[in-house]
């Protein structure tokens, strides 16, 4: 797929730094992209400027941490200006929160006899202001806690794992209305890759997205199933929803592709890249 609109950079907690992510796009072919880093656009400037020297389009986005029925769920905002003095308001605060979750998951995985993980984590965080699960992963499989990246998430980290810490993140519904109210288009992030208790909680997400002003989500994701990709394809068809597509890639250790390398969005759907000047067929 020669357009990714879903990937990490260290200015979150993604490996690279901006630059050296672009020089992947360029490698693979990709032609559009945008920067998607948890909850910052910080990378946003240095990215746009390293994909307009490699010929590749650039779209400014993020993605914003969220929750709906006490699932964590994540929104991308597309269009954003990270010069915004509301995307700044927005987000105020959102380091803290992060901070603390790291304190509660440290204490929680001393709990469980594994010492030291904060410092650990900070040690993997360029930008400890973007400390994330993710950091965690990374030292529990470099200090020898697990066999792989994914086990880290599995045994440990996720939702219902001994060390998974909530946050109260903004609901779906205020992330959603705070992109658009900057002019930005929001798309509901891998669908398929949350979980919930009962299948009619998928579509309750999925109705207050929209009704809060989302109009894509992403019908092909490096993060989420290929089954969801076809199921999400569908709703995209049913409910009139654009479909965006990205790989979420933070680095090589994760075993979802490099970017620009997953799956190609079906034909009969409408890409949300029209909405900024693209051809349906600019892929």
């Amino acid at each position: 797929m020669s357009i990714d609109l879903h990937m990490h950079s260290n200015f979150s907690d993604g490996a690279l730094p901006p630059e050296d992510l672009v020089a992947i796009c360029a490698r693979n072919g990709v032609k559009l992209m945008s920067l998607t880093d948890h909850d910052t656009m910080a990378g946003a400037k240095s990215c746009r400027a390293a994909a307009e020297a490699a010929g590749i389009a650039f779209i400014p986005g993020i993605e914003i941490s969220s929750q709906f029925a006490g699932t964590g769920i994540h929104v991308v905002g597309l269009g954003i200006d990270p010069e915004s003095d509301g995307l700044t308001k927005f987000l105020s605060g959102t380091a803290g929160k992060r901070l603390k979750r790291g304190e509660e998951m440290d204490r929680k995985l001393a709990a469980c006899g594994i010492h030291g993980a904060l410092e650990g984590a900070l040690g993997f965080a360029d930008h400890a202001t973007s400390l994330s699960r993710t950091h965690f992963a990374l030292w529990l499989l470099e200090s020898g806690h697990v066999k792989t990246y994914q086990e880290a998430f599995d045994k440990y980290l996720k939702p219902g794992r001994p060390a998974y810490a909530r946050v109260e993140w903004p609901t779906v519904a205020e992330s959603v209305r705070f992109i658009v109210s900057e002019g930005g288009t929001a798309v509901l992030a891998h669908p398929g890759r949350y979980e919930f208790s009962a299948d009619w909680m998928r579509d309750a997400l999925l109705d207050d997205f929209q009704k809060a002003g989302g109009l894509a989500i992403e019908v092909t994701s490096g993060s989420q199933s290929r089954v969801s990709d076809i199921v999400f394809a569908e709703k995209a068809r049913e409910r009139g929803f654009l479909a965006s597509t990205g790989s979420d890639w933070h680095s090589e250790r994760s075993p979802r592709p490099s970017p620009g390398m997953q799956p190609t969005i079906p034909k009969d759907l409408t890409p949300v890249w029209t909405r900024f000047g693209f051809p349906a067929d600019f892929c």
